[in-house]
């Protein structure tokens, strides 16, 4: 994949600097960065989305009713998670 960014001059003096450091090209530094600080995906990660994704599209719908039919049931989902936390005095998990 190639990617192309805009930095400002002070990020760019910066991946410099760490490349010159490194002993490699600004981009391979950049590469390097991104390699060890972006999350790995476990191997059953990619599953999990496409299942994520299947049953987002399956549940897709336009119908008014149904819309405003799941709207109120995640606020009432909303509600019934944070009361006990309210009650306890602990951070809402939806404020």
């Amino acid at each position: 994949m190639t990617l192309q960014i805009e930095l400002t001059p002070e990020e760019e003096a910066r991946l410099q600097a760490a490349a010159r450091r490194n002993g490699v090209e600004p981009e391979e530094c950049a590469r390097r960065l991104l390699a060890e600080h972006l999350p790995v995906l476990s191997p059953g990660a990619q599953a999990t989305l496409e299942l994520l994704r299947a049953w987002r599209e399956e549940d897709e719908t336009t119908d008014p009713e149904a819309l405003r039919e799941a709207e109120a049931e995640l606020a009432e989902f909303k509600e019934a998670m944070n009361a006990p936390r309210a009650a306890a005095g602990a951070r809402l998990l939806y404020p």
